[in-house]
């Protein structure tokens, strides 16, 4: 009896079933993904003065190495790495000892040719000597004035002094080296005046002109300084086919240091098509990397990588790389949007 009301029930059972499995399958309207409401709007482009900017470099006005002219062991040095240094200011010296003794044979020697010379000289004149021992007195009188003038040199020389008012950069010698001709023993850069250098792509090299005046501004110092553009090296890079100016800054206050980088604005005062969006539309990610969303033809949000050059005002930017002034952008609603997201406008 029980047997048969299962058999009975079971064709409900099934049926039932599935019914409820079809009551789960997911529907059409589900599964497809739902436009995001945005606003549009077109890049416009419109004249703009020109700005042109640039990455620059601090370099000193004068840099100079220094050595010895005569060689010897130094026995004094006065100055250390960093120090300001004026001109004339003594630097280092060596031991003389072996200049001054030549000296004092050096004088000697033309003490005894003076004299030598006095008293041969009055013969020739009474026509008692030959020409030729008048020629040869004559010669090494010449010679012991030129032994001394060169010992004189050499004790003025084991003196080492600053060629100009700047800052020791390098200190190549220590007391007790020795010391040679041609080897430098300090690094001297001359920094009350300065050079801002930057290098300046081929086809904008034709704005510049010496004499322009320049803004130059240094993140490190928080603060902007005027310049003049000094001068334009007409030789081009041969891998870069780039060109290098540069900008000349007072630096009374010694506070911009070698090394330091600045950015350098330069107006040309002439007006150039550029392309502008509104400041709202550009989003910037956690890597501080500028996009927007662009609309293609499948209605669809491309995320796109731009290169913002600067703002008018509060509410324009001019892009400077990554789009086309056919490019459709949003404007409102891409805080919402991932890329590749439908959307309606």
């Amino acid at each position: 009896m029980i047997k048969s009301s299962l058999v009975q029930a079971f064709p409900l059972l099934v049926t039932a079933l599935m019914l409820s499995a079809c009551d789960n399958k997911p529907t059409e309207t589900q599964d497809k993904p739902q436009p995001v409401k945005v606003t549009t709007q077109q890049v416009q482009q419109i004249n703009s003065l020109q700005k042109l900017t640039y990455s620059a470099t601090i370099e000193p006005d004068i840099t100079t190495k220094i050595g010895f002219a005569v060689s010897g062991v130094i026995n004094n040095v006065t100055v250390k790495e960093g120090q300001f240094v004026t001109q004339g200011q003594l630097l280092a010296s060596i031991d003389a000892t072996e200049y001054e003794n030549a000296l004092i044979i050096a004088n000697a020697g033309l003490e005894q040719a003076e004299d030598m010379y006095q008293r041969l000289n009055e013969l020739y004149q009474k026509g008692s000597l030959p020409a030729k021992d008048y020629i040869d007195i004559k010669t090494k009188l010449a010679q012991a004035k030129a032994s001394k003038s060169i010992n004189n040199k050499h004790i003025a020389d084991s003196k080492l002094y600053s060629p100009m008012s700047g800052i020791i950069t390098e200190k190549l010698i220590e007391r007790g080296s020795m010391a040679a001709p041609g080897i430098p023993a300090f690094t001297i850069i001359k920094t009350d005046k300065v050079y801002a250098k930057i290098t300046v792509p081929e086809n904008e090299i034709g704005n510049f002109k010496k004499g322009m005046l320049t803004t130059v501004f240094i993140p490190t110092l928080n603060d902007s300084v005027r310049g003049v553009i000094s001068i334009i090296n007409p030789q081009a890079d041969a891998a870069s086919k780039t060109y290098s100016a540069k900008i000349q800054l007072n630096n009374p206050s010694q506070n911009l240091l070698p090394g330091m980088i600045a950015n350098v604005e330069i107006n040309p005062n002439k007006y150039v098509p550029v392309l502008t969006i509104p400041a709202t539309a550009v989003v910037r990610d956690a890597d501080d990397l500028t996009y927007v969303f662009v609309i293609n033809a499948d209605k669809k949000a491309i995320k796109k990588r731009i290169v913002v050059s600067s703002l008018i005002g509060n509410k324009e930017a001019i892009v400077k790389d990554g789009l086309d002034k056919s490019d459709l952008i949003v404007v409102e609603g891409q805080t919402q949007l991932r890329d590749g997201a439908l959307v309606n406008f």
